[in-house]
C-alpha cells in the first residue's frame, strides 16, 4: 500500500518524476537566438576576447561545453570566420564560437596573434587551435573551403570535425519543409521529362535566407561582410569595430536558423553527411596552385563529393587540366583516359560551354499576380454598326485614292 502511495505521489525515482527532468533538460537545451543589441551596442551573451586571460576562460567554458558525458543532446557548436580576402593569399580578422545555450566568444585574431594559435601544454584544456582541429567535434559552418585553406596554409592549422550546411541542404533539398518553392530542372526518365527539386547547385547565403527563413526574421538577418574592408579587418586603434561584431553575430543568427530546419540521428545519414563535408572543404585546401577562376570557384558541387547512397567512393586519380583537381577516373571520358591530354572533367567541361543555367532567387518567392480587369461588355444601341460600317466602307473607298 504504502509502494502504490509513493507510484502516485510521483516519488524520487518514479517514471513520472523522470520525464519531467528530462522535460526541463531539454527545454534547457534548446537553441537561444541573439536578442536585439543593446543601446550601448553590445549584445548579451556576446564577449570579446582581446587577452591571454581572456583567452584561457574562453577556451576554458568551451571544453566543459564539449566534453562527452554518458547521457546527453547533441552538442553541436556554431562557427563562423571573418577577415579579407579569406585565401592563402589573405588572413582571417576573427573567429566567433557559439555553443547551444547562445553563449558566443569572438576570438580577436588581430591583437592576440600568436597566443591564439599556441599550444596550452595540457592535454585537458587545449586551445583554440586543438579545438578546430578536433575530428569528433560537430562544428558546425558554412562553406568554409576558402577558410580552410587560409587556415592551413597562413596558420598552419588543419581545420576537422565540420557539419558543413552548404552540403548537407543539398542532400536534404525537397525533403525540407521550406518557407519558399525551390527551383525545379527537367530531366528525362524512360524518354519522359519530369520537374524535379534542382540538384545541381549549391545555394549562397542570399538564397538559402530566402528558402529556409521567415520573412519577419529576415530583417534581423542582413549580409554585412562584403562592407567591411581591409583596414577595418586589420587595424585595431580603438578596438574592434562594431561593424566587425554585427556581422559575425548575424552570421551565428543565420547558422542557428537553418541548423533548426533538419533533423539528426541516423548515424549512417549523419556518417555521410560529415564525410561529404570534408570532402568539399578540402577542395581548395589540397591543391598545390590556385587559379581563381570560374572553373575553380563555382556553386556546383563534384559528383564524388556527395555521397547519397554510400560512403565507400573513390578519391582522386587523374588531374583535371582546367580545376587543377584530382578526380575520380569517372568524371572523364575514356579517351581522355586513354591519351591522357586535355583531361577535363565533367563540370569544366559545362561551365566551358555555358551551359549551366543557374537557379533564380527572385523566381522562388510567390509573386502576387495582378488580377486582369474584366472587360465591360458594351451596350450595342441602334445606329452604331451602321455608322460603324459606314465609315469602314469609306476607308476601303480612300485606300485606293491614295494608292
Amino acid at each position: 500500500k504504502q509502494w502504490y502511495q509513493r507510484r502516485v505521489r510521483g516519488s524520487v525515482g518514479t517514471p513520472r518524476k523522470r520525464n519531467s527532468r528530462k522535460k526541463k533538460v531539454e527545454e534547457e537545451r534548446k537553441l537561444v537566438i541573439f536578442e536585439p543589441k543593446l543601446e550601448d551596442g553590445s549584445y548579451p551573451g556576446v564577449t570579446l576576447v582581446t587577452t591571454v586571460e581572456e583567452l584561457g576562460k574562453a577556451m576554458a567554458h568551451i571544453n566543459h561545453y564539449m566534453k562527452p558525458r554518458v547521457k546527453q543532446l547533441s552538442r553541436e557548436i556554431f562557427v563562423s570566420f571573418g577577415g579579407y580576402n579569406i585565401s592563402r593569399k589573405g588572413f582571417l580578422g576573427a573567429i566567433s564560437v557559439t555553443d547551444g545555450f547562445g553563449i558566443t566568444f569572438i576570438f580577436d585574431v588581430i591583437t592576440l596573434g600568436d597566443d591564439l594559435w599556441a599550444d596550452t601544454g595540457d592535454p585537458t584544456q587545449p586551445g583554440l587551435k586543438e579545438f578546430l582541429e578536433v575530428a569528433y567535434n560537430e562544428k558546425v559552418v558554412f562553406d568554409v573551403r576558402e577558410v580552410k585553406d587560409c587556415l592551413k596554409h597562413v596558420y598552419n592549422v588543419e581545420l576537422k570535425g565540420m557539419f558543413d550546411l552548404r552540403i548537407i541542404e543539398l542532400m536534404n533539398r525537397g525533403k525540407v519543409k521550406t518557407f519558399a518553392v525551390l527551383p525545379h530542372e527537367k530531366i528525362k526518365v524512360n524518354g519522359m521529362e519530369r520537374d524535379t527539386v534542382a540538384k545541381t547547385f549549391l545555394f549562397t547565403r542570399s538564397e538559402m535566407e530566402i528558402y529556409y527563413i521567415k520573412q519577419d526574421l529576415k530583417n534581423s538577418i542582413s549580409h554585412l561582410g562584403e562592407e567591411i574592408g581591409e583596414k577595418t579587418w586589420r587595424v585595431r586603434k580603438n578596438g574592434m569595430d562594431s561593424s566587425i561584431i554585427q556581422y559575425l553575430v548575424e552570421h551565428q543568427k543565420f547558422l542557428i536558423y537553418l541548423w533548426k530546419n533538419f533533423t539528426f540521428g541516423d548515424i549512417e545519414k549523419d556518417k555521410l553527411l560529415w564525410i561529404s563535408s570534408e570532402r568539399f572543404n578540402n577542395l581548395y585546401m589540397e591543391k598545390e596552385k590556385r587559379t581563381y577562376d570560374k572553373f575553380e570557384i563555382n556553386d556546383i558541387a563534384p559528383k564524388y563529393v556527395v555521397c547519397l547512397v554510400t560512403t565507400d567512393q573513390p578519391l582522386g586519380g587523374v588531374r583535371c587540366e582546367r580545376c587543377l583537381r584530382m578526380l575520380p577516373s569517372q568524371e572523364f571520358s575514356g579517351i581522355m583516359l586513354r591519351t591522357r591530354q586535355n583531361c577535363v572533367c565533367s563540370i569544366c567541361v559545362q561551365i566551358e560551354s555555358n551551359s549551366l543555367k543557374t537557379p533564380k532567387v527572385g523566381s522562388a518567392i510567390k509573386t502576387n499576380k495582378k488580377k486582369k480587369k474584366k472587360k465591360k461588355k458594351k451596350v450595342r444601341i441602334e445606329g452604331e454598326e451602321d455608322e460603324d460600317s459606314s465609315s469602314s466602307s469609306d476607308e476601303e473607298i480612300e485606300e485606293p485614292e491614295r494608292n
